[in-house]
């Protein structure tokens, strides 16, 4: 009875291993997808960093922006009133061009707002008409208007509507004060003044971090 035994128990393991090897070597290799492989290829990523600038007069570090450079005259109201009052004027105007950018912006974005709302709202209620309708063909025409009204009221405003929100932001981008107003500003500052600014570009002095950045003197 052993040895009869021990050759079933043999016998049966390996006729359940053969089938099992022969399963693995039929499975075929996983193929990835095509949009996988691309993704995998894809190169990584590249995150794109604005370089910080700043005014830097003597000791004192300002944002290199038409704020920053308002924040630096107010310092020179009491102490130094002459270099106030010949650059303040054109400060002032750069600062209305800004306010009247931002209204443009602001502008456009209610218009917007409201031409998309009433293009929802302002449709017209249109009921189709009943089976019994003694008129059924003239109801179902009207039915028919009235919807086609709607597609159109729909289609204008929306479009009245982006186009607005494009034509604000338009508006606001062409007449903001740019980086070339605030070295108009510098320049006019460095010609009358015996402490020059120094513009840092790509230098955070808070932050101690440098981004490959210059410091040029106007």
């Amino acid at each position: 009875m052993g040895a009869p035994s021990l050759f079933a128990v043999c016998s049966g393991m390996v006729a359940v291993a053969l089938p099992s090897g022969a399963f693995a070597q039929a499975m075929p290799e996983p193929v990835l997808p095509p949009v996988t492989l691309a993704f995998m290829a894809a190169p990584p990523a590249r995150v794109s960093h604005q370089p910080p600038a700043h005014l830097e007069v003597g000791n004192q570090v300002f944002d290199g922006s038409l704020s920053g450079f308002r924040t630096y005259l107010d310092t020179q109201r009491a102490t130094n009133p002459q270099l106030f009052s010949q650059l303040d004027p054109q400060v002032r105007d750069l600062e209305s061009q800004a306010t009247a950018a931002r209204g443009v912006a602001v502008a456009g974005m209610v218009v917007a707002l409201v031409s998309i709302v009433y293009a929802v709202a302002g449709q017209k209620t249109c009921n189709g008409p009943p089976i019994t309708d003694p008129n059924i063909t003239a109801d179902l025409q009207a039915w028919g208007a009235c919807n086609s009204d709607n597609g159109t009221h729909i289609a204008t405003f929306m479009l009245l509507g982006v186009g607005s929100f494009t034509l604000g932001w338009i508006g606001w981008y062409a007449l903001s004060p740019g980086r070339s107003d605030v070295l108009s500003l510098v320049n006019a500052h460095n010609r009358i003044s015996h402490e020059p600014i120094r513009l840092q570009l790509g230098y955070d002095p808070t932050n101690r971090l440098a981004l490959g950045g210059v410091s040029t003197v106007f």
